[in-house]
């Protein structure tokens, strides 16, 4: 089949969307990725190999009143685009991974009736989804929580592709003397998580832990300084690119709620203590919630979020291995680790008939 795969934005959308391409590549279907002009997933597509159409489109910012002017503006601009593409590719199926850079070629695919999928990674679905689901031969969710908001779709609970080279299961000893917290926020960061972490590193030093933080782009040199001062040993990269490597060999972690770190944990097996981002409609809440609620993680409010309280919640967990196992085990229990091949599975399975 001829396959169009749209999404952008940030690597919560991106990298599931890498995923489910290259599975796809790899049973011999034609990829064409298409997603905004001015996020990430156009270099990241052009490196993962694939042939990439980019569409002047922006996110909708409410606070903004000429932001979301333009934008709106801009979205029949791209969608007229994305059809005309369509036209030259002849796309047998076309395949939405959330983000607003999806929605110009969902609403064409739509338009043009073209079989439509869906992929929905939080619980809480993003606005193309909920606004097309009824439209798509299916859309594959993560969260059993998503159901409530996907009233009269078709819907699958896949789970959340996640990038080879992350472990099912990761063997770990968490009755080892010396355990290893790994920080990180998402892609970008987390400027509270990384103030509080320096905040408490101090203490943190007495608990006789190794630490790998996960700073992003901005906070690199703030919080390299700090662990120069107060945790000469703690390991400070502003990105891992052995991520699934660190998440392995780590004992718990500290971090986001967003919905790929979720799936990376799960799959994993790593217990986590989630601060979930208050912005972007609070839908990391409600990932954590579901987390939370699997007994696999504890949440800590970004409001609540300070040195003491972290180094209490901290402590608390390493002081109890028979804890920090059972959340494991529950990890496990909550993964998908074979959310791509099924995703690629159903859509092969719904398109029989279909294409010729």
């Amino acid at each position: 089949m001829r396959i169009v795969i749209s999404t952008g934005g940030t690597g919560g959308h991106i990298n599931p969307a890498l995923a489910l391409a290259e599975e796809l590549k790899g049973l011999n279907h034609t990829i064409l990725f298409m997603g905004g002009l001015y996020g990430p997933e156009k270099s990241r597509a052009g490196k993962a190999g694939f042939d990439f159409v980019g569409l002047s489109i922006r996110g909708l910012d409410r606070s903004n009143v000429l932001a979301t002017t333009k934008a709106l503006f801009l979205l029949p601009l791209a969608v007229l685009k994305a059809m005309k593409v369509f036209i030259t590719f002849q796309p047998h199926a076309v395949v939405g991974v959330g983000g607003y850079a999806s929605s110009p070629a969902v609403i064409a695919a739509a338009l043009r009736k073209i079989p439509l999928f869906l992929m929905e990674q939080n619980v809480y679905p993003g606005v193309v989804t909920r606004k097309f689901a009824k439209k798509a031969l299916k859309v594959f969710t993560a969260f059993e929580g998503s159901n409530e908001w996907l009233k009269g779709a078709e819907i699958s609970l896949a789970g959340n592709p996640v990038r080879k080279g992350f472990a099912f299961g990761s063997k770990r000893d968490f009755y080892t003397k010396k355990k290893t917290l790994l920080v990180m926020g998402g892609s970008q960061g987390a400027r509270s998580i990384n103030r509080s972490v320096i905040a408490a590193l101090p203490a943190l030093k007495e608990v006789g832990i190794e630490i790998y933080h996960h700073t992003g782009p901005y906070d690199c040199k703030e919080v390299s300084e700090a662990y120069a001062l107060h945790f000469p040993d703690g390991v400070v990269k502003e990105f891992f690119d052995d991520i699934d490597s660190v998440m392995g060999g780590a004992h718990l972690a500290l971090c986001r709620a967003g919905a790929m770190t979720c799936a990376e944990l799960a799959v994993v097996g790593l217990p986590s203590i989630l601060i979930p981002y208050p912005g972007a409609g609070g839908h990391q809440r409600l990932n954590a919630k579901e987390m939370s609620d699997h007994g696999a993680a504890v949440t800590i409010d970004d409001s609540e979020l300070n040195a003491e309280k972290l180094v209490e919640t901290i402590k608390g967990l390493l002081k109890e291995p028979e804890r920090l196992e059972l959340m494991s085990a529950n990890c496990r229990e909550t993964a998908r680790p074979d959310a791509t091949e099924r995703i690629v599975s159903e859509i092969e399975k719904s398109m029989e008939g279909k294409w010729v």
